[in-house]
């Protein structure tokens, strides 16, 4: 890869740091894409702030996806020595800054060489908890697609490599809190009240041996209730996370919980409402496109294992094939895990990704890998 894709790869990443904002509020970013697509030649449209635009004619179109909202984390400039952070508790601290440019790199280069197939470019909003893919797929973003590839920055794995998995990748998840209504009463006289607390408490305790007994991952974060420490609790509520490979289990998890928190209005005299704020399927990488991957990258190419994070892009695997794979990021002094206020990266990694897109693109055109 030349000198000028660094060059740029470095320069628009900066900027996109610099950028950050959160999952639908992403105004600025969008527009900062939509300009630079456009000082390509290219004819950018917009879902939402997401935004996605084709190179070359044609149907059967190879997709590259990419994916731009930050976190609310506000960045450990004294650690990531980053004069270019954005202002705020905002902060793009899993990379998402590092895949536009990814793909604004890989648009400019075809802007310059037109691709040997039909490409279609997509700018994601909203990956972290609103499910933006959903409505980019809702808004027609994979009519003519019939394969799509992804990336994801990973500071465990050496700068220079590429991590695949085959089949499950990235779990399947699902967020939701359950609010539970007791009564208040003095804590002398208990049976004039109906304890949420208690009720919450009981029901956590049979979750948690539910999903474990299907072999899923569940995980009570954060609890609220209560208004003194001598008063049966009035209100509680519960926040949680589910993280799962077999959707049918979950189906039954989520079903026997349902059960347990019925169970608990019973033996406690409360009620409940269940809000699910996030679903995501797991993400199921198709075999022949990790084939593909592999046999691109030569030795560049690792086995990795799966993960129980989440990524939205698991919905765009259920209606074309395709895969995501993991881009090494890791070197000394920047091993800082994604989610973190000290994740950085040298945008050279950035060099490995192009390089794949478009040996992806010349593999599938038929040229020789």
């Amino acid at each position: 890869m030349d000198s000028v894709s660094l060059s740029y790869l470095t320069v628009t990443r900066r900027k996109l740091h610099a950028l950050a904002e959160l999952s639908g509020e992403e105004y600025k970013t969008s527009a900062f894409i939509v300009d630079e697509l456009k000082s390509f030649g290219y004819k950018p449209k917009t879902i939402g702030t997401g935004v996605y635009c084709d190179a070359g004619k044609g149907n059967g179109r190879l997709a590259f996806r990419a994916d731009f909202d930050a976190l609310p984390i506000k960045e450990n400039v004294a650690v990531t020595g980053c004069d270019f952070a954005a202002e705020g508790e905002v902060m793009h601290a899993c990379g998402h800054d590092g895949h536009t440019a990814n793909l604004l790199n890989l648009a400019r280069i075809y802007s310059i060489t037109p691709p040997p197939v039909p490409l279609r470019f997509i700018f994601q909003f909203g990956e972290e908890g609103i499910g933006g893919s959903e409505t980019m797929i809702d808004g027609g973003v994979l009519d003519g697609v019939d394969e799509i590839y992804a990336l994801h920055l990973c500071p465990e794995l050496d700068m220079g490599k590429v991590g695949y998995c085959y089949g499950g990748t990235f779990a399947g998840c699902v967020e939701f809190d359950f609010e539970i209504t007791g009564r208040a009463a003095h804590c002398a006289t208990p049976e004039k009240g109906a304890d949420a607390i208690r009720a919450a408490l009981y029901v956590a305790d049979a979750a948690i041996k539910i999903a474990e007994d299907k072999g899923l991952l569940i995980n009570l974060g954060k609890i609220e209730g209560g208004a003194a420490r001598n008063i049966v609790a009035q209100s509680c509520k519960c926040f949680y996370t589910l993280r799962f490979f077999d959707s049918a289990a979950c189906e039954e998890v989520m079903l026997n919980i349902e059960r347990a928190l019925i169970a608990a209005d019973e033996r406690y005299g409360t009620s409940h409402r269940i809000i699910t704020n996030a679903v995501y399927p797991p993400l199921i990488n198709d075999a022949l496109s990790v084939d593909k991957v592999r046999k691109v990258m030569g030795d560049a190419a690792v086995a990795v294992p799966p993960r129980y994070t989440a990524e939205d892009f698991s919905n765009y695997l259920l209606k074309v094939p395709g895969c995501i794979v993991w881009l090494g990021t890791g070197k000394d002094g920047m091993r800082s895990p994604l989610h973190s206020d000290t994740f950085a990266f040298d945008e050279k990694a950035l060099l490995l990704g192009t390089e794949l897109f478009q040996k992806l693109v010349d593999f599938r055109a038929g040229r020789k890998a």
